[in-house]
Protein backbone atom coordinates (compact mmCIF):
# COMPACT_ATOMS: atom_id res chain seq x y z
CA UNK A 1 0.00 0.00 0.00
CA UNK A 2 3.11 2.88 0.47
CA UNK A 3 3.63 1.50 -2.93
CA UNK A 4 0.13 2.37 -4.07
CA UNK A 5 0.59 5.98 -2.17
CA UNK A 6 3.21 7.06 -3.63
CA UNK A 7 2.11 6.42 -7.21
CA UNK A 8 -0.83 8.23 -6.12
CA UNK A 9 1.55 11.26 -5.13
CA UNK A 10 3.87 10.29 -8.39
CA UNK A 11 1.41 9.26 -10.88
CA UNK A 12 4.58 9.81 -13.45
CA UNK A 13 6.25 6.60 -12.29
CA UNK A 14 3.81 4.56 -14.23
CA UNK A 15 2.07 6.89 -16.87
CA UNK A 16 3.79 9.59 -19.47
CA UNK A 17 1.59 12.45 -20.11
CA UNK A 18 -1.80 12.42 -18.17
CA UNK A 19 -3.65 15.27 -16.64
CA UNK A 20 -6.12 16.90 -18.93
CA UNK A 21 -9.22 15.36 -19.44
CA UNK A 22 -10.88 11.70 -20.95
CA UNK A 23 -8.71 12.59 -24.52
CA UNK A 24 -5.72 13.23 -23.01
CA UNK A 25 -3.22 10.55 -24.76
CA UNK A 26 -0.80 8.72 -22.28
CA UNK A 27 1.77 6.23 -22.61
CA UNK A 28 3.09 3.45 -19.77
CA UNK A 29 5.98 3.75 -18.40
CA UNK A 30 8.96 1.36 -18.26
CA UNK A 31 8.39 0.59 -14.65
CA UNK A 32 4.56 -0.13 -15.57
CA UNK A 33 6.11 -2.61 -18.40
CA UNK A 34 7.86 -4.49 -15.92
CA UNK A 35 5.20 -4.48 -13.18
CA UNK A 36 2.88 -6.27 -15.95
CA UNK A 37 5.63 -8.52 -15.79
CA UNK A 38 6.34 -9.46 -12.70
CA UNK A 39 3.83 -8.15 -10.42
CA UNK A 40 0.44 -7.80 -12.35
CA UNK A 41 -1.64 -7.57 -9.08
CA UNK A 42 0.22 -4.27 -7.75
CA UNK A 43 -0.31 -2.73 -10.88
CA UNK A 44 -3.92 -2.91 -10.56
CA UNK A 45 -4.39 -1.51 -7.27
CA UNK A 46 -2.40 1.12 -8.30
CA UNK A 47 -4.38 2.07 -11.62
CA UNK A 48 -7.20 1.50 -9.28
CA UNK A 49 -5.73 4.22 -6.65
CA UNK A 50 -5.38 6.59 -9.90
CA UNK A 51 -8.27 6.27 -10.86
CA UNK A 52 -10.65 6.60 -7.64
CA UNK A 53 -8.05 10.07 -7.02
CA UNK A 54 -8.46 11.42 -10.54
CA UNK A 55 -5.23 11.01 -11.77
CA UNK A 56 -6.26 8.55 -14.27
CA UNK A 57 -9.40 8.34 -16.45
CA UNK A 58 -11.13 4.92 -17.01
CA UNK A 59 -11.03 4.42 -20.90
CA UNK A 60 -7.31 6.23 -20.52
CA UNK A 61 -6.37 3.30 -18.43
CA UNK A 62 -7.84 0.81 -20.80
CA UNK A 63 -5.25 2.20 -23.51
CA UNK A 64 -2.32 1.80 -21.17
CA UNK A 65 -3.85 -1.86 -20.86
CA UNK A 66 -3.73 -2.12 -24.77
CA UNK A 67 -0.59 -1.02 -24.88
CA UNK A 68 1.32 -3.73 -22.44
CA UNK A 69 -1.30 -5.95 -25.15
CA UNK A 70 -2.78 -7.19 -21.85
CA UNK A 71 -6.42 -6.05 -22.46
CA UNK A 72 -7.53 -9.40 -22.59
CA UNK A 73 -6.23 -10.36 -18.99
CA UNK A 74 -4.84 -7.65 -16.71
CA UNK A 75 -7.26 -5.05 -18.20
CA UNK A 76 -10.34 -7.30 -16.89
CA UNK A 77 -8.54 -7.61 -13.26
CA UNK A 78 -8.42 -4.03 -13.60
CA UNK A 79 -12.44 -3.75 -14.57
CA UNK A 80 -13.11 -6.41 -11.36
CA UNK A 81 -10.80 -4.43 -8.93
CA UNK A 82 -13.08 -1.16 -10.26
CA UNK A 83 -15.72 -2.34 -9.50
CA UNK A 84 -15.42 -3.14 -5.65
CA UNK A 85 -13.66 0.18 -5.49
CA UNK A 86 -15.89 2.32 -6.89
CA UNK A 87 -19.38 4.15 -5.88
CA UNK A 88 -20.26 5.68 -8.67
CA UNK A 89 -23.33 4.57 -10.44
CA UNK A 90 -22.51 5.71 -13.42
CA UNK A 91 -18.69 3.89 -13.53
CA UNK A 92 -20.40 0.44 -11.98
CA UNK A 93 -23.04 -0.28 -14.57
CA UNK A 94 -20.49 0.72 -17.37
CA UNK A 95 -18.20 -1.96 -15.87
CA UNK A 96 -20.99 -4.60 -15.33
CA UNK A 97 -21.69 -4.08 -18.91
CA UNK A 98 -17.57 -4.30 -20.03
CA UNK A 99 -17.26 -7.59 -17.43
CA UNK A 100 -20.43 -9.54 -18.67
CA UNK A 101 -19.75 -8.28 -22.26
CA UNK A 102 -16.36 -10.14 -21.42
CA UNK A 103 -17.23 -13.33 -19.37
CA UNK A 104 -19.67 -14.61 -22.23
CA UNK A 105 -16.45 -13.76 -24.98
CA UNK A 106 -14.95 -15.99 -22.82
CA UNK A 107 -17.57 -19.01 -22.76
CA UNK A 108 -17.77 -18.03 -26.25
CA UNK A 109 -14.17 -18.91 -27.28
CA UNK A 110 -13.09 -21.91 -25.15
CA UNK A 111 -10.44 -23.36 -27.12
CA UNK A 112 -7.14 -22.24 -24.73
CA UNK A 113 -7.17 -20.64 -22.12
CA UNK A 114 -3.80 -18.62 -22.97
CA UNK A 115 -4.20 -15.42 -25.23
CA UNK A 116 -1.24 -15.67 -27.56
CA UNK A 117 -1.35 -11.96 -28.42
CA UNK A 118 -0.87 -10.68 -24.74
CA UNK A 119 3.42 -10.95 -24.70
CA UNK A 120 3.30 -10.08 -21.45
CA UNK A 121 0.62 -12.23 -19.68
CA UNK A 122 2.18 -15.79 -18.56
CA UNK A 123 0.92 -18.59 -20.04
CA UNK A 124 -2.18 -19.80 -18.08
CA UNK A 125 -2.15 -16.84 -16.09
CA UNK A 126 -5.27 -17.01 -13.22
CA UNK A 127 -7.39 -13.81 -12.42
CA UNK A 128 -6.34 -12.25 -10.03
CA UNK A 129 -9.47 -12.34 -8.52
CA UNK A 130 -11.65 -16.06 -8.66
CA UNK A 131 -15.30 -16.05 -8.75
CA UNK A 132 -15.59 -17.08 -4.76
CA UNK A 133 -12.81 -14.07 -4.17
CA UNK A 134 -15.78 -11.65 -5.92
CA UNK A 135 -18.17 -13.10 -4.48
CA UNK A 136 -16.92 -12.65 -0.70
CA UNK A 137 -15.58 -9.43 -1.33
CA UNK A 138 -17.95 -7.33 -3.89
CA UNK A 139 -21.27 -6.35 -3.48
CA UNK A 140 -22.54 -6.48 -7.14
CA UNK A 141 -21.53 -10.24 -7.73
CA UNK A 142 -24.20 -11.93 -5.63
CA UNK A 143 -24.18 -15.86 -3.75
CA UNK A 144 -25.16 -18.67 -6.67
CA UNK A 145 -29.01 -19.48 -6.51
CA UNK A 146 -29.02 -22.83 -4.69
CA UNK A 147 -30.61 -24.23 -7.80
CA UNK A 148 -27.80 -23.81 -10.17
CA UNK A 149 -25.71 -26.22 -8.60
CA UNK A 150 -28.04 -28.92 -10.19
CA UNK A 151 -27.41 -27.58 -13.39
CA UNK A 152 -23.45 -26.62 -13.31
CA UNK A 153 -21.13 -29.10 -15.16
CA UNK A 154 -18.71 -30.81 -12.49
CA UNK A 155 -16.33 -29.65 -14.94
CA UNK A 156 -16.63 -27.82 -18.62
CA UNK A 157 -14.05 -27.27 -21.24
CA UNK A 158 -11.15 -25.16 -19.37
CA UNK A 159 -10.21 -23.80 -15.85
CA UNK A 160 -10.90 -20.13 -17.71
CA UNK A 161 -14.04 -21.22 -18.74
CA UNK A 162 -15.46 -22.59 -15.49
CA UNK A 163 -14.52 -18.88 -13.83
CA UNK A 164 -16.60 -16.93 -16.60
CA UNK A 165 -19.21 -19.18 -15.97
CA UNK A 166 -19.56 -18.54 -12.36
CA UNK A 167 -18.44 -14.81 -12.68
CA UNK A 168 -21.34 -14.44 -15.48
CA UNK A 169 -23.91 -16.52 -12.83
CA UNK A 170 -23.23 -14.71 -9.79
CA UNK A 171 -23.13 -11.42 -11.66
CA UNK A 172 -26.14 -12.47 -12.61
CA UNK A 173 -27.48 -13.55 -8.85
CA UNK A 174 -26.23 -9.95 -8.12
CA UNK A 175 -28.58 -6.83 -6.87
CA UNK A 176 -26.79 -4.41 -9.42
CA UNK A 177 -26.27 -5.46 -13.05
CA UNK A 178 -29.62 -4.52 -15.53
CA UNK A 179 -30.35 -7.99 -16.80
CA UNK A 180 -32.33 -6.32 -20.18
CA UNK A 181 -28.77 -4.77 -21.27
CA UNK A 182 -27.39 -7.89 -21.55
CA UNK A 183 -30.24 -9.81 -23.26
CA UNK A 184 -29.06 -9.48 -26.50
CA UNK A 185 -25.35 -10.36 -25.64
CA UNK A 186 -26.99 -13.56 -24.19
CA UNK A 187 -27.84 -14.19 -27.61
CA UNK A 188 -24.85 -15.54 -28.76
CA UNK A 189 -25.18 -18.44 -26.08
CA UNK A 190 -26.83 -21.71 -26.69
CA UNK A 191 -29.30 -23.12 -24.45
CA UNK A 192 -28.14 -26.56 -25.63
CA UNK A 193 -25.35 -26.99 -22.75
CA UNK A 194 -26.93 -27.21 -19.37
CA UNK A 195 -24.64 -24.24 -18.33
CA UNK A 196 -26.12 -21.94 -21.71
CA UNK A 197 -29.41 -23.26 -19.86
CA UNK A 198 -28.67 -22.05 -16.52
CA UNK A 199 -27.69 -18.73 -17.89
CA UNK A 200 -30.79 -18.06 -20.33
CA UNK A 201 -33.33 -19.35 -16.95
CA UNK A 202 -31.00 -16.45 -14.65
CA UNK A 203 -32.15 -13.85 -17.20
CA UNK A 204 -36.01 -15.03 -17.39
CA UNK A 205 -35.95 -15.35 -13.61
CA UNK A 206 -34.47 -12.12 -12.93
CA UNK A 207 -37.00 -10.63 -15.73
CA UNK A 208 -39.86 -12.23 -13.30
CA UNK A 209 -40.78 -14.41 -15.96
CA UNK A 210 -41.68 -17.30 -13.38
CA UNK A 211 -44.17 -19.24 -15.36
CA UNK A 212 -42.01 -19.48 -18.39
CA UNK A 213 -38.81 -20.66 -16.36
CA UNK A 214 -40.31 -23.55 -14.94
CA UNK A 215 -41.99 -24.50 -18.34
CA UNK A 216 -38.12 -24.89 -18.93
CA UNK A 217 -37.01 -26.32 -16.19
CA UNK A 218 -39.53 -28.96 -16.06
CA UNK A 219 -38.55 -29.41 -19.76
CA UNK A 220 -35.09 -29.49 -19.56
CA UNK A 221 -33.84 -30.51 -16.02
CA UNK A 222 -36.97 -31.30 -13.54
CA UNK A 223 -34.46 -32.93 -10.56
CA UNK A 224 -34.04 -28.65 -10.39
CA UNK A 225 -37.37 -27.96 -9.55
CA UNK A 226 -38.23 -28.06 -6.01
CA UNK A 227 -34.25 -26.15 -5.49
CA UNK A 228 -35.67 -23.89 -7.75
CA UNK A 229 -39.10 -22.97 -6.37
CA UNK A 230 -37.87 -23.56 -2.57
CA UNK A 231 -35.48 -20.94 -3.50
CA UNK A 232 -37.57 -18.50 -6.20
CA UNK A 233 -41.31 -18.84 -5.03
CA UNK A 234 -41.26 -16.71 -1.76
CA UNK A 235 -43.14 -14.24 -0.39
CA UNK A 236 -45.15 -12.67 -2.95
CA UNK A 237 -44.36 -15.70 -5.87
CA UNK A 238 -45.37 -18.00 -3.31
CA UNK A 239 -49.13 -18.56 -4.95
CA UNK A 240 -47.00 -19.77 -7.97
CA UNK A 241 -46.56 -23.01 -6.14
CA UNK A 242 -50.50 -24.02 -6.60
CA UNK A 243 -51.25 -22.03 -9.48
CA UNK A 244 -48.62 -22.84 -11.94
CA UNK A 245 -46.06 -25.71 -10.23
CA UNK A 246 -48.71 -28.28 -9.23
CA UNK A 247 -51.08 -28.49 -12.22
CA UNK A 248 -47.63 -28.66 -14.39
CA UNK A 249 -46.53 -31.54 -12.37
CA UNK A 250 -50.21 -33.19 -12.21
CA UNK A 251 -50.10 -33.24 -15.94
CA UNK A 252 -46.58 -33.98 -16.74
CA UNK A 253 -46.55 -36.71 -13.93
CA UNK A 254 -49.57 -38.29 -15.82
CA UNK A 255 -48.18 -38.26 -19.53
CA UNK A 256 -44.81 -39.14 -18.69
CA UNK A 257 -43.75 -42.83 -18.91
CA UNK A 258 -40.62 -42.58 -16.59
CA UNK A 259 -42.05 -39.86 -14.27
CA UNK A 260 -39.95 -41.04 -10.97
CA UNK A 261 -38.60 -37.86 -10.59
CA UNK A 262 -41.55 -35.53 -11.58
CA UNK A 263 -43.26 -38.21 -8.89
CA UNK A 264 -41.17 -36.92 -6.16
CA UNK A 265 -41.18 -33.30 -7.11
CA UNK A 266 -44.88 -33.88 -7.30
CA UNK A 267 -44.72 -35.11 -3.51
CA UNK A 268 -42.34 -32.32 -2.46
CA UNK A 269 -44.71 -29.47 -3.80
CA UNK A 270 -47.83 -31.33 -2.32
CA UNK A 271 -45.99 -30.83 1.13
CA UNK A 272 -45.75 -27.48 0.77
CA UNK A 273 -49.24 -26.47 -0.50
CA UNK A 274 -50.81 -28.77 2.20
CA UNK A 275 -49.01 -26.52 4.75
CA UNK A 276 -49.70 -22.77 3.25
CA UNK A 277 -53.72 -23.61 2.29
CA UNK A 278 -56.66 -24.68 4.31
CA UNK A 279 -58.54 -27.88 3.56
CA UNK A 280 -60.88 -26.45 1.28
CA UNK A 281 -58.74 -24.91 -1.02
CA UNK A 282 -56.43 -27.94 -0.98
CA UNK A 283 -59.81 -30.19 -2.20
CA UNK A 284 -60.18 -27.59 -5.02
CA UNK A 285 -56.79 -28.11 -6.42
CA UNK A 286 -57.05 -31.74 -6.57
CA UNK A 287 -57.45 -33.35 -10.21
CA UNK A 288 -60.87 -34.58 -10.95
CA UNK A 289 -58.97 -37.90 -11.97
CA UNK A 290 -56.61 -38.24 -9.22
CA UNK A 291 -55.71 -41.32 -7.03
CA UNK A 292 -56.99 -41.20 -3.85
CA UNK A 293 -55.00 -42.88 -1.72
CA UNK A 294 -52.18 -40.40 -3.72
CA UNK A 295 -53.80 -37.40 -1.88
CA UNK A 296 -55.37 -38.13 0.72
CA UNK A 297 -52.56 -37.91 3.30
CA UNK A 298 -51.42 -34.61 2.16
CA UNK A 299 -55.00 -33.62 2.59
CA UNK A 300 -54.65 -35.03 6.43
CA UNK A 301 -51.66 -33.21 7.26
CA UNK A 302 -53.30 -30.47 5.60
CA UNK A 303 -56.40 -30.16 7.77
CA UNK A 304 -53.72 -31.17 10.90
CA UNK A 305 -52.21 -28.12 10.64
CA UNK A 306 -55.16 -25.48 9.77
CA UNK A 307 -56.85 -27.06 13.27
CA UNK A 308 -53.47 -25.86 15.01
CA UNK A 309 -53.02 -22.37 13.29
Amino acid sequence: MLLVYGFIEEPRLLLHGGGGGQRTQIRSTALTRQLAKSQPGLLVAAMVALHENNKVQLEQAGHIFKELGCENCLQVDFWEAMLMASSQEAVIQELLFRLASVYIDRLTNTTSDTHPNEPHAPSRRRPLKSADDLMNSCSHYGALYPWLTVLNPAQTTSSQHQEALYKLQSLLCGPSLSVGSVVPLMERLSEESLWGFSLHLLCTTRRGQYDSSIEKLLDRCPQAIIAYANHQLQDKHMVLWWQKLLPELCNRTRAATDNSILLAALKETLVVVAMEMSPTEFLELMPDDGTAFFFLPHLLTCSQHHLLA
